[in-house]
């Protein structure tokens, strides 16, 4: 699966948590935040693909998400992400 694909994936998984994905010109790559009881995925609309993948992944393995399916490629992405964040 290419990064397109995956970016894709990420984007309705996150969608599908009530996580709202936004692209946007700051510093630095992004990350999740909560601002007015809504949750955000802000991510630097400058990063290449692989990169926004990397940031969504990195956000969404913060989460619990045993209950919810997830294509089995993409989650064994997310559990890459949670297992070098925790190394």
């Amino acid at each position: 699966m290419d990064d397109s694909i995956f970016l894709q994936e990420l984007e309705t998984l996150a969608e599908g948590l009530d996580i709202e994905v936004r692209y946007d010109d700051f510093e630095g790559q992004g990350g999740l935040c909560r601002y007015g009881g809504k949750a955000y995925l802000i991510v630097n609309r400058e990063l290449d693909t692989e990169a926004r993948v990397h940031v969504l992944c990195r956000a969404l393995a913060r989460l619990s998400l045993d209950a919810v399916f997830i294509r089995p490629q993409v989650r064994e992405r997310i559990e890459k992400c949670r297992s070098q964040a925790a190394a």
